[in-house]
């Protein structure tokens, strides 16, 4: 028995002793690295999240007291929810909406059948008996925005004209091709305290197939690629006190376990209620860690919901996996003859009018330029990039890496550039 716990328990505190540290020295030597990146983009960027849920979907408990500090520590400026829909009459606005604390909170639905992300930004109830397509056509031309989720579908029609992206990377995509899922969650037991970021990086592979996709889709029109938190705070065990003096444990999906009267074994484990009323806690995908793990960065004039869609749906933003380094500053555009900017990411520009393809890091990464979905080129180690597009017409879209346990991981996707 005692060889059986202890070959289940080496790669957990292997990580512990020695992986971990070794990852938390390399990260902070990177972050010692850093370099405030002259301002060449003249809009603001702005860093949140995509598709998260709120106690309005049936399988999170998740109420603005938990969401909204995580948030404020995570450092992020707005967060579009995607809560599942409870009826098939969905009234807008609804759940966790509004202003606050200066983080921007926008209320959405994530569909029934293959998942969308539906944002209608104004007062409205949605039909989801309604033929799809005609809902999509309703949403968008009525001002609102359309996403897919949970790209790995096939189910999706692709061909819709309407729909704005699609999910490039997802958090619980990334965990379906987990072969070992008991090890992951183990490890989470072990570490989660001390190195949860490193645990949540455990499940990270690079979606390779979903990006081939994306940039197949990319050569017949414009789809802009975000990334996705899917948080939920709903994979723990926890505990809190109904107001009938009743004790209810909740369990993994937000499903209640038990409810009684705390037995005698159960009150040792209790604590003071947090903001969320739980006097007991064994978390494994906080709403802070999930908010840390990847974000999309929008650049937009201002600071209002409308104003971040407006610039999303133009594809003015790049995902960054900002556990491993913050990315603010980052910036990719194409300049003309004179140096000046003349194109950001998501735009669309003349061919003839560029000069060059830039890039300004806050950090030295390896950068690899995709030319409609081939790479054409990348350079290691560096803070500034530039390429002269020669090929001419193309979407360009670039990836920059950070140096980490001996190679270079994925750190920021950006949405392309379109040379017509």
């Amino acid at each position: 028995a005692g060889l059986l716990v202890l070959y289940f328990a080496a790669t957990p505190l292997w990580n512990r002793w020695v992986v971990y540290p070794k990852l938390e020295q390399e990260r902070a030597a990177l972050r010692e690295k850093y370099k405030k990146p002259r301002t060449v983009i003249a809009l603001n960027d702005y860093q949140g999240v995509m598709h998260c849920h709120s106690y309005w979907s049936h399988d999170s408990r998740g109420i603005l007291p938990e969401i909204l500090p995580a948030a404020k520590a995570a450092g992020l400026e707005y967060i579009f929810f995607a809560d599942h829909r409870r009826a098939d009459r969905d009234t807008f606005p609804r759940s966790v909406h509004g202003t606050f604390e200066g983080i921007l909170m926008e209320a959405g639905t994530e569909s029934p059948g293959p998942s969308m992300m539906v944002t209608p930004m104004k007062e409205t109830i949605l039909d989801w008996e309604a033929p799809r397509d005609s809902l999509i056509r309703k949403v968008t031309g009525n001002g609102g925005m359309v996403f897919y989720l949970h790209s790995e579908d096939p189910s999706h029609n692709w061909d819709n004209p309407d729909y704005h992206g699609m999910e490039i990377y997802n958090i619980h995509t990334d965990l379906l091709d987990e072969k070992n899922l008991a090890g992951f969650l183990l490890n989470g037991l072990v570490n989660g305290s001390r190195y949860r970021d490193w645990c949540y990086r455990e499940l990270f592979d690079e979606q390779t197939d979903i990006l081939g996709h994306w940039d197949a889709l990319n050569r017949r029109r414009k789809i802009v690629g975000i990334g996705s938190v899917d948080a939920h705070n709903n994979q723990n065990l926890r505990a809190r006190f109904l107001p009938d003096g009743q004790l209810e444990w909740v369990g993994p999906n937000a499903k209640t376990i038990r409810t009684g009267r705390p037995r005698w074994f159960e009150k040792m484990l209790l604590g003071k209620p947090d903001a969320g009323g739980w006097v007991f806690k064994l978390e494994f995908d906080t709403y802070y860690h999930s908010f840390r793990f990847v974000n999309t960065h929008i650049f937009s004039p201002q600071h209002d919901v409308r104003a971040l869609k407006e610039h999303v749906t133009r594809g003015n933003a790049y995902l960054a996996f900002e556990n491993l380094a913050p990315a603010k500053g980052f910036q990719y555009y194409a300049s003309g003859a004179a140096d000046e900017p003349v194109a950001i990411m998501g735009d669309s520009v003349r061919a003839t009018s560029v000069s060059r393809l830039r890039a300004i890091s806050p950090f030295p990464v390896r950068y690899e330029l995709f030319r409609d979905g081939a790479l054409i080129d990348h350079r290691e180690n560096v803070y500034d990039y530039q390429y002269q597009p020669a090929t001419g017409k193309g979407n360009y879209r670039l990836v920059a890496r950070v140096y980490l346990r001996g190679k270079w991981v994925p750190w920021i996707y950006t949405n392309p550039i379109y040379l017509y």
